[in-house]
Order: structure tokens, then sequence, then C-alpha cells
């Protein structure tokens, strides 16, 4: 989880509702509800996503085997507001 400069709270996810993927959620903590906001190029055995906020730009790191092989990949996520 991180919370970013505005206040947001940001959780990085696996989801598993009919199909594994990585994504990224906001986090109502009030509600106790997520929001899927992004979901990463990922599938099969995926997880364990590490947020890192930098210059405007949300850093994720995360493992997925949707390529055939487990790789580790880095994506930078623009969030609107």
């Amino acid at each position: 989880m991180l919370r970013l400069p505005d206040g947001r709270l940001l959780a990085g996810v696996r989801l598993l509702d009919g199909r594994a993927r990585t994504a990224i959620c906001a986090v109502d903590a009030d509600r106790g509800e997520l929001t899927e906001l992004v979901t990463l190029p990922s599938g099969g055995d995926t997880s364990y996503p590490g947020l890192v906020w930098h210059d405007e730009l949300l850093r994720v790191s995360y493992y997925s085997s949707h390529e055939g092989r487990t790789c580790v990949y880095l994506a930078d996520v623009t969030l609107g507001r």
C-alpha cells in the first residue's frame, strides 16, 4: 500500500475473480472498498507488487508468468486525479 501526497491510498493487489491478474486499486478505508484503477500486463502466477511514487509517477515492480515463463516487470503508471 502507498499513500500519495494528495492523500489518496493505493494498493497493489493480485485479483482472482475468474482470471488472475496484478492490479493497482484505490482504497476507501472508511468503507473497506477497493476500486480497480489499472490492470497490469499479467496473468497465471502473478503477484507481489512493490509501489514507489516519484516525480508524479507511480512505479510498480511485480512478477508474472503471462508470457510463458515467470519474469519480473517494472511498470510506470500515470494516475489521473
